[in-house]
């Protein structure tokens, strides 16, 4: 893979934020070099990747498209599919499981499966650091999509891996995910830190509609968080930036050190909420006590790839609550003045949303024991499967 070499960045105190550099060719075989450019070549690529296992979130995914998915996933780094799918009245995990393992019978490739509302997770998280993340009524792991991402860093972490990315099941093309997972290599074989993040951004997103697919430069919620986190960032710094692109990238990956001593968002609040976090721990509050990354800081690198994302239509009552909790996440921030939040309540109140935007749930891993919580969950439960390559 051939990549702009990323250069031009903005500093916020201990972090460093990497404008938007493309990827220049797919294959990059028999390319001699020039400084603009980097090239990812087959051997580094290859080392990173078994040091990177591959977070699959899945919640009632058609299989077809899952299969697409897992199967574009490069073959050194280990899958972890972590599943929200109802188990009733048909046992959708159980058909998900079938599939992983019918891929690693062909492959012998690793994979790991668990199912997000595994019981066993509630009896193993009890007196962790994330130990909120157990919803009281149900004694399981909240339901959400950021709760689930957080889920596959703990598995990560136990199966000893240095990074960890993650790729949307709902994704139409599997070259787009086998593209990603490329672009997360590159970005780590180009940091120089081990706090250090990649957020990949399309250059079109398209959703499969009744009659006709219309490709979009910019997703409608991240255009406006993206507009939003600039805005704040631009008034606390007294000059205007455009420098995040990627405030609700899906497709993102970062080191294991980095996410384990960074705080997280439960649901959808899960992607704007890493760099939010970012922002006031290691920029506005910057200290020792509040940073984690200091003091080699934080390496943010924003890719945008070549292949589309295509994915399923969610309508517009899903946007709406995406575009809220998204806002939720600056508005609840200290990135956020007065001037921010009327903003944020003038954009939410065009969108028919009149109350204020809700506050993200917080979790912080630091201090967990990913090994110790992975081994006893795998010792108390039969709907956790390692499937191991030879």
């Amino acid at each position: 893979m051939l990549i702009e070499r990323p250069h031009r960045f903005e500093s916020y105190g201990a972090v460093r934020i990497f404008d938007v550099a493309k990827v220049l060719e797919l294959d990059a075989n028999g390319y001699r070099g020039h400084r603009g450019a980097y090239a990812l070549d087959c051997a580094t690529a290859e080392n990173i990747a078994s040091q990177t296992a591959i977070v699959v979130p899945v919640k009632n995914e058609d299989l077809l498209t899952l299969e697409g998915v897992l199967s574009a996933i490069p073959h050194e780094s280990p899958i972890v599919l972590v599943s929200a799918s109802s188990r009733r009245p048909a046992d959708k995990y159980k058909y998900e499981v079938e599939l992983a393992r019918s891929i690693h019978t062909s492959t012998r490739r690793p994979i790991v499966t668990v199912h997000q509302f595994d019981p066993v997770w509630g009896e193993v998280l009890q007196g962790t650091p994330l130990e909120s993340m157990i919803d009281e009524g149900t004694g399981t792991i909240r339901k959400g999509k950021g709760e689930g991402m957080l889920l596959g860093v703990i598995v990560a972490a136990a199966l000893g891996m240095e990074y960890v990315g993650f790729i949307d099941s709902d994704n139409y093309v599997p070259g787009a995910a086998h593209e990603y997972a490329w672009i997360y290599y590159a970005g780590f074989s180009l940091s120089t830190t081990p706090y250090s993040m990649v957020r990949i951004k399309w250059p079109f997103k398209g959703k499969l509609a009744a009659s006709d697919v219309y490709l979009r430069r910019r997703g409608r919620v991240s255009r406006t968080t993206n507009a939003i986190m600039n805005y704040a960032l631009s008034l606390l710094r007294k000059v205007e930036t455009d420098i995040v692109q990627t405030a609700n990238s899906g497709e993102h990956a970062l080191s294991i050190d980095l996410a384990l001593k960074m705080k997280w968002a439960g649901g959808f609040a899960v992607e704007p909420y890493q760099l939010v976090n970012l922002f006031e721990n290691c920029y506005i509050e910057l200290s020792s006590d509040t940073c984690p990354a200091l003091p080699e800081g934080v390496t943010i690198f924003q890719i945008q790839s070549r292949n589309p994302h295509i994915h399923a239509e969610r309508g517009d009552e899903h946007i709406a609550e995406m575009t809220a909790v998204s806002l939720g996440t600056i508005y609840h921030s200290k990135l956020a003045d007065e001037r921010v939040k009327i903003r944020i309540e003038r954009i939410l109140r065009d969108q028919g949303f009149l109350e204020q935007p809700p506050k993200p749930r917080v979790y912080e891993p630091a201090g967990i024991d990913p090994q110790k919580v992975f081994t006893e969950a795998v010792t108390l439960s039969n709907e956790i499967h390692l499937m191991k390559s030879y």
